[in-house]
């Protein structure tokens, strides 16, 4: 083979390899930005859903001056709706979308090196902090914000967002329309 016949595959290969060698450090930035979001924002995340979801109980948020006629059905309705907001806020922080979204902005917010110093102080640093850290390049937090706001706004009984959250809602309705009226049978 001549060396003008070698030449033209090297020259098209020596014309590639800067785009495949900028395609492979962006694959490794996002590849570094899901290593920091699972192990520090979305670890964070879920631990302070989780310090909220243990505070939800049936019986800690019900009213002392409760009719003993309209505890039972109450308890039920009331347990009903913290298990399916429970499931419904933890569905929110875990959404992929949005999870796909902030691996896309750390790693555009972030260079390689800064990914993998926020990884290496995780030993160091609290992950309260460490969160703080990471989510304060302009807009992370905002995202965050955006996303929990989200998750709040469909907590509503005519919310079409969660059916069984809407359900739940309306069975403690129900069951609050049920204990006035017990209320006001008895005061007659």
């Amino acid at each position: 083979m001549s060396g003008r016949c070698l030449a033209v595959p090297l020259l098209v290969l020596a014309g590639m390899l800067p785009h495949a060698a900028a395609h492979a450090a962006a694959a490794d930035t996002l590849d570094l930005a899901k290593q920091v979001n699972a192990q520090i924002v979305h670890r964070h995340m879920r631990e302070d859903f989780d310090a909220f979801a243990r505070t939800f109980s049936g019986s800690t948020m019900m009213p002392d001056t409760l009719p003993a006629g309209c505890q039972a059905q109450m308890r039920v309705a009331v347990s009903g709706m913290y298990a399916a907001m429970v499931r419904h806020m933890q569905a929110g922080i875990d959404d992929p979308v949005f999870q796909r979204d902030l691996d896309t902005r750390l790693a555009a917010a972030y260079s390689r090196d800064e990914l993998q110093d926020f990884l290496g102080r995780s030993a160091t640093t609290s992950l309260e902090s460490l969160s703080a850290d990471v989510l304060s390049a302009p807009g992370l937090k905002e995202a965050q914000e955006a996303q929990q706001q989200k998750i709040i706004d469909s907590m509503d009984e005519h919310s079409t967002a969660n059916p069984d959250l809407a359900a739940a809602m309306q069975a403690v309705g129900a069951a609050d329309t049920a204990c006035e009226q017990l209320q006001m049978d008895a005061a007659e």
